[in-house]
């Protein structure tokens, strides 16, 4: 795996902060995760995918992490109980493999739709030729995504380990409608940190991004 720097971090400063009642309330909680499940328009995506040849998964992935890092709750963390802020999150996505096993991969994030494709397709090719489960980066500065393959979801529910605050984004098997290719999208966050308004942001970025 090459050399990662982390990015800059902030601490949160829970005196001054709009959301502090917010994020005390549902830092409370047995179970502070709620998530929405949208059918995103994948049809520019899709179809230069096939154009040019890049893997349409990685085609979404861009858009979508693209689109979280441009809303700011999507990069906050709770770590030792705080708030904190990332400058930059990554990829942390699940790779299949031909024994019916999966490992978990992580890509940095990069403007350069060609060169984040690029190391994409590397990253898969490293996690399928490995039997380690872990991708070996432990920092909290990413978002999980997975993909549920020939499936078209309504709804979904992923499992979280106690405490987490990363968002876990899972999209399922693109579809046709009335001529539009979409895709099942399921976004998953903890309340302590994200709303609603805010994972309309993102779906909202997240669908110019793939129009882009």
């Amino acid at each position: 795996m090459k050399l990662y720097v982390k990015q800059f971090v902030r601490k949160i400063d829970l005196s001054i902060w709009n959301r502090r009642q917010q994020f005390e309330l549902f830092s409370g909680y047995d179970n502070p995760y709620w998530s929405v499940t949208v059918n995103v328009d994948c049809t520019k995506m899709y179809q230069r995918s096939k154009q040019s040849g890049f893997p349409f998964y990685l085609g979404y992935h861009y858009a979508s992490l693209h689109a979280a890092n441009t809303v700011d709750t999507f990069r906050q963390r709770i770590e030792n109980g705080k708030p904190v802020e990332y400058d930059t999150v990554h990829l942390s996505t699940t790779i299949a493999r031909q024994d019916g096993t999966f490992g978990f991969s992580f890509t940095e994030f990069s403007d350069d739709f060609e060169k984040f494709v690029a190391d994409g397709i590397s990253e898969s090719e490293r996690v399928k030729n490995s039997t380690e489960l872990f991708s070996g980066h432990s920092e909290a500065d990413v978002i999980y995504y997975t993909v549920l393959r020939g499936v078209t979801f309504m709804s979904d529910y992923q499992p979280y380990q106690a405490g987490s605050s990363v968002p876990i984004l899972v999209f399922g098997e693109t579809f046709i409608e009335n001529g539009i290719y979409k895709i099942p999208h399921s976004i998953h966050v903890n309340h302590a940190l994200v709303d609603g308004q805010h994972v309309s942001q993102y779906i909202q970025s997240f669908q110019q991004f793939l129009n882009d």
